[in-house]
């Protein structure tokens, strides 16, 4: 039986990136995405419902991600649905928990102070310290990496 596990989730961060590396290096950043959800009430109005999914990064995207992200700044995600199961130590019952391995983040939201970042970006990308400038819209900008220095590596084109 053919099976496709594809996420994508937009929404914002639940808590600061830890950032951490496993035993052979690798860079790690896990967080949670907090993502809203409008459902009716029974009553013809609606009702918010917030539901917090853990996302874990590897590589160099979680590097970009720890640099670029902070509780509550928006942020979407595609990934794939990982279950980890292991037996807890206290009581050994059998636990289990679902997350969300990042292939891929993209800034959403506007340039804001609190926003940060444009829309369309690819995470993964390095960006050199701002220049000087006294241009007030450079000021602004400034820190914020632009979409056209995000492109992954292995684009093959």
């Amino acid at each position: 039986m053919a099976s496709f596990n594809k996420v994508i989730l937009m929404g914002n961060l639940a808590r600061d990136p830890e950032m951490r590396q496993s035993q052979s290096g690798t860079p790690i950043a896990t967080t949670a995405l907090a993502v809203n959800d409008r459902i009716p009430d029974g009553s013809g109005g609606y009702r918010e419902e917030t539901s917090f999914v853990n996302i874990v990064i590897f590589g160099k995207q979680a590097e970009s991600f720890g640099k670029w992200f902070q509780k509550g700044r928006p942020c979407l995600v595609e990934g794939k649905l990982r279950e980890s199961r292991w037996e807890d130590k206290e009581s050994g019952k059998p636990r289990t928990k679902i997350e969300v391995i990042v292939d891929r983040w993209h800034f959403a939201g506007g340039r804001g102070e609190n926003e940060g970042g444009g829309g369309g970006g690819y995470g993964g990308g390095q960006r050199q310290p701002a220049r000087q400038s006294n241009d007030p819209v450079a000021q602004a900008d400034a820190g914020f990496p632009s979409a056209d220095e995000f492109v992954p590596d292995d684009v093959p084109f």
